[in-house]
């Protein structure tokens, strides 16, 4: 990996890190929410700092390139995302609908009396 590259894999990577630690003092994400993007750009300066990293885990795990390596563990991690926000969403859609519910039998109550 050219030297350029890996400087602005740094950059990048440390800005993002940056950006969300700001998020979380600004209250724009909560931390609960917000770990797993601490962990991944955590991961960013991990392998920008030690690029022979992930070409070790792709040659470890049978990738032929290390690009197929990081665009499998990419996908790999927004899928898990992406259940977990699905997860999350239908848990707040059933709550939704039992405060509407609750909501209209205390509506209801209260045009009888």
């Amino acid at each position: 990996m050219s030297p350029i590259l890996r400087i602005e894999m740094l950059i990048f990577s440390l800005f993002f890190f940056v950006y969300i630690i700001r998020s979380i003092n600004k209250n724009i994400f909560l931390l609960k929410n917000v770990i797993r993007w601490l962990f991944i750009s955590a991961g960013l300066v991990v392998f920008a700092v030690f690029p022979g990293l992930p070409e070790w885990l792709a040659t470890q795990l049978g990738f032929e390139t290390t690009s197929n390596f990081l665009l499998f563990a990419a996908i790999l991690v927004l899928l898990f995302i992406e259940i977990k926000n699905s997860a999350l969403l239908s848990k707040q859609q059933n709550q939704i609908k039992l405060l509407i519910q609750e909501l209209s039998i205390l509506k209801a109550k209260k045009e009888k009396k």
